[in-house]
């Protein structure tokens, strides 16, 4: 599988994503550090300030925020998902936490905190070929038990 075209898949599967009233990443890692809810929701507004789509999220904050889907919802996922996918196509060699912890998300279902299918039937399949490629290729840097469980479990039926 050449990884440019899944690339150009994931773009075009989640093209139209936004944020919308989701929790994005900013305001995630707030909650995650326990914040007030005024520092909450000015990591909200950076989301809303910095990003205009998920295409606009630099590599550096795929890198360095590897825990902030466990306090996202479905919406925030959704939208985060391809950037964190596309990250991973082109650096998953290199050791960042945010590989195998958005496995584990993807092998959870990826709802977010309020359990909501927000994907649409090509997001499904590209998910599922973007875990498929983890298999391929990733034995050395992957989780790929957790890979292939997510694809078992969960995605494996949109291949």
């Amino acid at each position: 599988m050449d990884k440019q075209q899944l690339i150009k898949e994931i773009q075009t599967a989640f093209k139209d994503v936004i944020l919308k009233d989701g929790i994005g990443i900013n305001e995630a890692d707030r909650m995650e550090m326990g914040n007030r809810d005024v520092l909450i929701q000015k990591g909200r507004n950076l989301d809303r300030m910095w990003w205009n789509s998920w295409m606009d999220i630099e590599d550096k904050y795929m890198a360095s925020y590897s825990s902030v889907m466990d306090y996202m919802d479905a919406a925030g996922i959704k939208w985060v998902m391809p950037a964190y996918m596309t990250y991973i196509i082109n650096h998953y060699k290199e050791g960042s936490f945010s590989v195998d912890s958005t496995i584990y998300t993807l092998e959870a279902g990826a709802l977010g905190s309020d359990k909501l299918d927000l994907y649409t039937k090509e997001q499904k399949r590209v998910i599922a070929r973007f875990l498929h490629f983890m298999l391929s290729v990733g034995e050395e840097w992957v989780d790929i038990e957790s890979a292939q469980n997510a694809l078992d479990k969960v995605w494996g039926e949109y291949l």
